[in-house]
């Protein structure tokens, strides 16, 4: 890394604040520096870890490194990340009070992307939300990234973490899933859910839970482990199933990223009309979407299915 200095502030969060770089090289490309106290930077080693399992992933912030540092007091822990000058997905949604569906599909296919790099590394994000998303600017539009992991789960830590976790927040309750509120569970489906309330506030400028914003602590775990959020009229109607697929109550029934990329929501072109051909019959649970793919696996093995044509 050359010779840096924080320049300003783009960002503070809970577990640290985020500046932009000024390097030594005046032809460098920008980069953000994540910085807080060595004694409080849990967070942000951790999130170095599972930027590094995912270095190179579609979707996924990239981490350049970090370093240790002590200015007038106590040391510093520094986390380098590539530099987003679009800002975040929360920018975007609040300065057009909400998206139109053809940048919401395409949003959602990058994001949907990052998670099943996270997801198939058997981790999970925790919390996902549009501060958490950011933008990189592009000839060819905006893309989206994946950030902030400090909250992660990481594989096999799992059941570590459950006796200090249940019934504790991870993350930000408005996007909260109902079994990880209700129950201390924590696995993918919890992204998805996070997810469906993102396409929510990316059509209506508001997050999902908006009309629980003064309730209690108490009172909104409770709102959010019996109902799922509300799916907003002036959404297509593949984009109401689409949503459907992520509140489903049950987790096990949630689909997953992978499934979600095929969903006629994310997958097929809109027209000049700007509408989306109805959706054909899909699998109602992610069990039933395995067992169909397998019994089609079997038949192509056995020689059964000659070709198919569309």
């Amino acid at each position: 890394m050359a010779m840096w200095k924080r320049r300003r502030v783009l960002g503070k969060g809970t577990y640290g604040t985020v500046f932009l770089v000024e390097l030594s090289d005046p032809t460098a490309t920008p980069i953000a520096v994540k910085t807080c106290p060595i004694a409080k930077s849990f967070s942000l080693q951790l999130e170095e870890r599972v930027l590094a399992q995912l270095r190179g992933c579609p979707g996924i912030v990239s981490c350049l490194g970090s370093s240790l540092t002590v200015e007038d007091g106590p040391g510093l822990y520094n986390l380098f990340l590539e530099y987003a000058a679009g800002g975040t997905l929360e920018d975007l949604i609040k300065k057009e009070s909400g998206l139109c569906e053809r940048d919401m599909r395409r949003y959602l296919r990058m994001i949907l992307r990052g998670l099943c790099s996270v997801h198939g590394k058997g981790m999970v994000h925790c919390d996902l939300k549009p501060s958490n998303i950011l933008v990189f600017p592009g000839k060819g539009g905006d893309s989206l990234k994946i950030a902030d992991f400090g909250l992660a789960r990481e594989g096999q830590d799992y059941k570590e973490e459950m006796g200090f976790w249940r019934f504790r927040f991870r993350g930000t309750p408005y996007y909260m899933s109902p079994e990880s509120v209700a129950f201390g569970e924590i696995g993918a489906p919890l992204d998805i859910w996070s997810l469906g309330c993102i396409l929510v506030e990316m059509v209506t400028g508001k997050p999902a839970l908006w009309k629980y914003r003064n309730l209690n602590a108490r009172k909104l775990r409770l709102a959010i482990a019996q109902q799922s959020p509300g799916i907003p009229e002036g959404l297509s109607e593949n984009g109401k199933d689409f949503l459907r697929k992520c509140f489903a109550m049950d987790p096990r029934e949630r689909w997953t990223a992978e499934m979600l990329l095929n969903h006629p929501f994310v997958s097929r072109p809109i027209y000049g009309n700007g509408k989306t051909p109805e959706p054909q019959a899909s699998p109602k649970s992610p069990l039933k979407f395995r067992a169909i793919s397998g019994f089609i696996c079997f038949l192509a093995s056995s020689g059964l299915v000659l070709f198919y044509a569309r």
